[in-house]
């Protein structure tokens, strides 16, 4: 169990901080407050007003302190879409033995992964946050799952490891270390990816495309790893400025906008009359919801064309998916995934399975706030940041007897040990 019966999750992006507060007590994870409240101080993904910044983070952890009426207290996780991500694959090798074959425990497997992070956190400026395994290899020649047990001179893993640049640490390390004090780092796409895709469809295969404010990150899995991610730099800020010159507008005022009224596609939509404000903040200027949803298609149809592209690349690439495709197909998360009839657009640009990315794995948890709210897109990496801290610290899983003893004590606990410790 944790030092306490709640986690709280926070997830900081270049337009909005979203947070949930998860309470354990009574053995599940119930959602007793949640908030989402306006980014301040970061643009294009790099903090330009600390103050206001510290101001944001306040005004949510108020917020949420409100909602559940005390302080908070427990875990904190944090996780952010801000700055910039690698991802890359390394391997690390350890000799057990040089004369004979002897039995791989779980301690040589949390060796290698500590020799890991000893060699990659003094000669990378960048932080590993996430951590996958892609096979484990006995003896440069035997390829297995799950080396423990199994008889060896030497062990080596192929890792994947997705890492965030120093503009994401001085987000989270600005955002936190004077609010919240320590917590546990994670990036916002790769947590997004593990709250809604199943291990089924990380296994064959699938593209995750994360429609954030300041860009989109497009991530391939597959054999339950990511093998591909992009950083397009066209995003939904873009539909926003692209509405803000045309109806010659402010941006927060093409932003509400787009949040009222928008649509993904044109076609069949109603010629709605809507009024809004112009540049001088006070004249009313007109439009109609067809003209609106044709600025917006014009744009989001240009992102998914860029998506595409690398959706045929990764086909070309991996002869697994030559001939069917990527078996998942595509989910979208993020912003802009809750924008009405973007999964229209998305089939028809793609031609291949599409669908919103919501919490895979809503048995997990309840919330008898306001399921559909908590349960959307919006708070995917949110909850992805608590699936990833729990599989790590292999947290509430039934453990007795013996084994009671070691719980915290594997490899996941030694992980994230490794994480705080190149964080810090």
């Amino acid at each position: 169990m944790p030092k306490s019966h709640e986690i709280v999750s926070i997830d900081i992006g270049n337009e909005s901080i979203k947070a949930i507060v998860v309470d354990y007590s009574e053995g599940y994870g119930n959602v007793v407050a949640f908030s989402n409240v306006k980014t301040r101080g970061i643009e294009n993904g790099e903090i330009k007003d600390v103050v206001s910044l510290n101001e944001s983070m306040l005004q949510i952890i108020e917020d949420l302190e409100e909602q559940i009426g005390k302080e908070l207290k427990g875990d904190f996780l944090i996780s952010s879409s801000c700055g910039d991500f690698t991802l890359s694959e390394v391997t690390e090798e350890l000799l057990l033995n040089e004369k004979e074959e002897g039995y791989i425990s779980e301690e040589h497997v949390s060796k290698l992964t500590e020799n890991l992070f000893a060699d990659i956190s003094p000669a990378n400026e960048k932080n590993s946050l996430h951590l996958f395994v892609k096979r484990y290899v006995l003896d440069d020649k035997k390829i297995v799952v799950n080396p423990i047990g199994m008889k060896a001179r030497k062990l080596s893993a192929v890792y994947t490891t997705v890492m965030g640049s120093e503009r994401y640490r001085n987000v989270v390390e600005y955002a936190t270390k004077d609010i919240i004090g320590d917590a546990e780092y994670y990036i916002s796409p790769i947590s997004s990816a593990e709250a809604v895709l199943s291990n089924v469809e990380k296994d064959r295969g699938i593209l995750h495309v994360d429609l954030g404010y300041n860009s989109t990150i497009v991530t391939m899995y597959h054999a339950n790893t990511p093998l591909e991610m992009e950083r397009i730099e066209i995003s939904m800020k873009n539909v926003i400025k692209d509405i803000a010159i045309v109806l010659k507008t402010s941006l927060q005022e093409a932003e509400r906008l787009l949040r009222t009224y928008g649509v993904a596609m044109y076609l069949d939509v109603e010629p709605l009359a809507i009024e809004y404000k112009g540049l001088d903040g006070r004249s009313i200027q007109r439009t109609d919801k067809e003209y609106l949803s044709r600025i917006i298609y014009a744009r989001l149809r240009e992102i998914f064309m860029k998506v595409k592209k690398l959706y045929k690349d990764y086909t070309l690439k991996y002869p697994e998916f030559s001939n069917v495709g990527i078996p998942g197909g595509i989910v979208l998360t993020g912003g802009g995934a809750a924008l009405q009839r973007i999964e229209a657009l998305a089939s028809d640009v793609f031609r291949c399975p599409v669908r919103i990315g919501s919490l895979f794995d809503q048995e997990k948890f309840k919330c008898e706030v306001d399921e559909s709210v908590v349960f959307s897109p919006l708070y995917t990496a949110a909850f992805g940041n608590i699936i990833v801290y729990e599989r790590e610290q292999n947290l509430y899983a039934p453990i007795t007897g013996e084994k009671s003893k070691q719980a915290g004590k594997g490899i996941f606990k030694k992980i994230s040990d490794a994480f705080s410790k190149i964080f810090g």
